[in-house]
């Protein structure tokens, strides 16, 4: 099955539908149920796009490095659409083309926001999972009903 590796917090914040919006430099054409992948690396101290830090979310949440999984598949989630400029709060914006002050044509890469909808939180994560970038295959040996 298609799998996304995230790095926690986010990966947890997906699967408790919580957060809505993963984002990402290339878009995705895939729609459809994908097993969400906590990494091994966490970002607590990334600021938010609506400029609060994760860290704002996650101790009201008692979250912390040594108490959520790491390594491992939690949940699933499907990815429903990929758009730029999504109004959700976590849903980083793409500015626009610019000249700057010597008159040079600055192009900005856009930030995709992939849309997430009916996330399933597993009740007992799969461990000892190495991630992989973009979107890679989890042989679904093990892997608890996704109905």
């Amino acid at each position: 099955m298609k799998t996304l590796t995230v790095k926690q917090p986010w990966a947890s914040l997906i699967v408790e539908g919580i957060k809505d919006i993963e984002n990402r430099t290339w878009k995705t054409k895939f729609r459809g149920r994908v097993l969400v992948h906590a990494g091994k690396n966490c970002a607590f101290d990334y600021l938010m796009p609506d400029g609060r830090m994760i860290s704002d979310t996650t101790d009201k949440l008692g979250w912390h490095y040594d108490n959520i999984p790491h390594g491992s598949i939690i949940g699933s989630v499907e990815i429903v659409d990929c758009v730029i400029n999504h109004e959700s709060i976590w849903a980083e914006k793409t500015g626009k083309n610019y000249y700057d002050q010597t008159g040079e044509f600055n192009e900005v890469k856009p930030i995709y926001n992939w849309v997430l909808a009916n996330p399933i939180k597993f009740e007992h994560p799969i461990e000892n999972v190495k991630g992989k970038l973009s979107l890679w295959e989890y042989y679904l040996k093990g892997i608890p009903s996704l109905k």
